[in-house]
């Protein structure tokens, strides 16, 4: 299978040239938001925060704290530690003694010279062996010191199942751990940690959820969604790949001396005539260019004319030409190696050839962009390879254009050429690239006579543009 049956083999459908016009202004439109949003400030803020939270890093975090439970915490064990004291029967004696005002009575009380009485008479009635009637004196004087108010209520207290829970801690670690206990369960850090746990929300009250919501906002935003789908388009991205160094519309109704010349290379340069070279039937003048509905037109006539002609042999001679046609030449304005290169040219399947090539100023090699003849469209090179032509230019089967504007465009650079119609890949080689600057050639001609009724005829052309890959 050929490689023009194998491209259209799978049912290919070209673009309406509408619509491949409609795409490339499109493409202009986009291209300034492409590039407005590109270089803004939320751009690359979004791409800043794009790479933060589309990290694993950022994304192991959130797991990790969505995961988080309060039960099993460190918060958990120490609440639970806290709560497990408070229910201790000896813990809760000595809570609710330690700070009572009876125990600062009791404190003060101590402090009398009562007390002291009472204690060293408590100390001889309590001894072992003590004589009631040897110390029938003192065992008064502590029943009536016990009768005291003081004193009694100081005896009743001591007595309380509470305090005796309270003296048995009073002089342990556990009051004062239990106070370092206390604290930390009722500090702001603590609460907040375990708020933070129990809170099934708990992600959206971290800075990382706030990132994650701009990133969000900005993702979001239509000119941005926009930017994001170009991204993701072939053909944008194909096509933006691309400068533009060079452009005519043929609007202003006059050809653009500055874009073209109106004859060959040579004879623009160094004759300052023209001339026909080869099997040449036509003379090539500017007096055939017109103008027509925005379009430039090659119009090609029967008018004998005498004119230069370059023999190979002999150098420039003088012959009669049959007829007149026009050719339009970028050489003075425009030569470039590689590119994108493409013309809006309405076809005109006849005998005469209408073509958009290019050429080298230094060598026999050239590029037909498109050639249309009677039997369809040819594509393709001719490349000088160990000092001989090779013809590559190949006609188009199986594709039937119409008398009708089409986009020619070549895309050329250094591993492949690719030509298209209206955007629909034609053909393509990655073989024997040319590596030197050429420029475009837009011509109109015939290598034999012709019925008088095909003429006179003309080869129009839209517009020409010429781009460069960015660098």
């Amino acid at each position: 299978m050929g490689l023009f049956s194998f491209l259209f083999s799978k049912k290919k459908q070209f673009r309406s040239t509408y619509e491949a016009e409609v795409f490339r202004n499109a493409f202009r439109e986009d291209e300034k938001l492409f590039l407005k949003v590109g270089q803004s400030d939320e751009i690359k803020r979004l791409l800043e925060l794009g790479e933060q939270v589309n990290s694993s890093a950022f994304k192991q975090k959130r797991k990790e704290i969505e995961q988080l439970s309060y039960k099993g915490s460190e918060c958990y064990k120490v609440e639970n530690q806290y709560k497990a004291l408070l229910k201790q029967r000896r813990l809760k004696s000595y809570l609710l003694i330690c700070n009572s005002k009876e125990l600062s009575g009791y404190e003060q009380v101590k402090k009398t010279a009562e007390y002291q009485e009472y204690q060293r008479l408590k100390v001889i009635i309590q001894s072992v062996g003590f004589d009631k009637k040897l110390h029938a004196q003192e065992q008064e004087a502590y029943k009536v010191i016990m009768q005291e108010p003081k004193i009694a209520a100081l005896i009743k207290f001591e007595k309380l199942k509470h305090f005796k829970g309270y003296c048995e801690l009073k002089d342990t670690d556990l009051p004062q751990e239990f106070k370092k206990l206390t604290a930390f369960v009722k500090s702001d850090p603590f609460n907040q940690e375990r708020r933070f746990l129990l809170d099934k929300h708990r992600y959206k009250t971290l800075d990382d959820y706030q990132l994650l919501q701009e990133y969000e906002v900005l993702r979001k935003r239509p000119e941005v969604v926009k930017y994001n789908s170009l991204l993701n388009s072939t053909y944008f991205m194909g096509m933006q790949k691309w400068r533009l160094v060079f452009e005519d519309d043929f609007d202003k109704g006059r050809l653009d001396t500055a874009n073209w010349i109106t004859r060959y290379y040579a004879g623009e340069k160094f004759l300052n005539d023209t001339y026909g070279v080869g099997d040449d039937m036509q003379l090539y003048l500017s007096e055939n260019i017109t103008f027509r509905d925005s379009s430039i037109c090659l119009n090609f006539r029967k008018e004998p004319i005498i004119g230069k002609y370059w023999d190979q042999k002999l150098g420039f001679r003088e012959r009669e030409y049959k007829y007149t046609s026009a050719m339009i030449s970028s050489a003075l304005s425009l030569q470039q190696k590689y590119g994108r290169f493409e013309a809006k040219v309405k076809l005109n399947h006849s005998s005469i050839t209408s073509c958009f090539w290019m050429l080298s100023a230094t060598d026999p090699v050239h590029i037909e962009v498109m050639k249309c003849e009677s039997d369809g469209v040819r594509m393709g090179q001719k490349n000088k390879r160990n000092s001989a032509v090779k013809n590559d230019v190949q006609l188009l089967k199986n594709i039937n254009l119409a008398n009708e504007y089409y986009i020619f465009t070549l895309e050329w650079t250094e591993e492949k050429m690719v030509w298209m119609i209206n955007d629909l890949v034609v053909r393509e080689i990655q073989e024997n690239i040319p590596d030197i600057p050429m420029y475009l050639v837009f011509s109109l001609g015939a290598n034999a006579v012709l019925s008088d009724k095909k003429l006179p005829t003309r080869m129009e052309i839209d517009w020409v543009k010429a781009y460069q890959l960015k660098r």
